[in-house]
C-alpha cells in the first residue's frame, strides 16, 4: 500500500511538473504595433525688425520712376509639405488718415526670392497689390527655416509723376494698407 501511496504521489508530482512546464512552454513572445502619424505643420512669419515697410519719395526722380524697398530675409517659412504663399493687401487703395486722395495698391508690385537656390523646385510669381490673394511662392517640397527676401516694387514705368500731386501740404502724405502673407499646403 505504501508502494501504491508512493506511487500516486509520484503521479502527482509528475503531472504537476509537466503541467508547469506546459503553461511555462506557452507563449513566451508578443507584439506590438508602432506607427509614426504625421501632422501637418506649416508656419509663416515677417521678420519681426521689418514689420514696417517705407517707400519714401525723396527726389525729382522718385517722382518720376518710382521707388523699391528690399528687404532682406523678410519672410520665414516652415512647412512639412508643399506649400504655397499667397499676399494680398486688406483694400484696393492706400489711404491716408487726413489726405483725401488715395494710391491704387496694384501700383505696387509684391517680389520674393531665395538664395541658395538649391532644387526645390520653387516658382516665384510678382503679385500685384490687392485684396485678392495673388500666390507669390509655391514650392512642391517643404522645408525647415527657408527665408525669402521681398522687394515691394513701386516703380512707375507706366505713368511718370503719377503721385506728383497728391502731395498736401495740411496732410500726413502716409499712404497705408496692411499686407497678408499666408501659407497653404500645396
Amino acid at each position: 500500500m505504501k508502494t501504491k501511496s508512493f506511487l500516486i504521489t509520484v503521479l502527482i508530482i509528475l503531472s504537476g511538473i509537466l503541467n508547469v512546464n506546459s503553461v511555462f512552454a506557452q507563449d513566451n513572445t508578443d507584439n506590438v504595433t508602432l506607427n509614426i502619424k504625421l501632422n501637418p505643420i506649416q508656419t509663416i512669419q515677417v521678420n519681426p525688425n521689418q514689420k514696417t515697410v517705407d517707400i519714401v519719395y525723396y527726389e525729382i526722380d522718385d517722382y518720376q520712376n518710382g521707388v523699391s524697398a528690399f528687404r532682406e530675409n523678410h519672410l520665414q517659412v516652415f512647412s512639412t509639405g508643399g506649400f504655397a504663399v499667397t499676399v494680398k493687401s486688406d483694400s484696393d487703395n492706400l489711404t491716408s488718415e487726413n489726405n483725401t486722395n488715395k494710391i491704387d495698391a496694384k501700383d505696387i508690385t509684391v517680389i520674393a526670392a531665395r538664395e541658395p537656390d538649391d532644387d526645390r523646385n520653387e516658382v516665384f510669381t510678382e503679385v500685384a497689390l490687392g485684396p485678392s490673394e495673388g500666390t507669390l511662392i509655391a514650392s512642391d517640397k517643404g522645408g525647415r527655416d527657408l527665408k525669402y527676401n521681398v522687394t515691394y516694387n513701386n516703380e512707375l514705368s507706366e505713368e511718370e509723376d503719377k503721385y506728383l500731386n497728391l502731395y498736401d501740404k495740411d496732410a500726413n502724405n502716409i499712404f497705408t494698407t496692411e499686407v497678408t502673407y499666408t501659407i497653404i499646403a500645396n
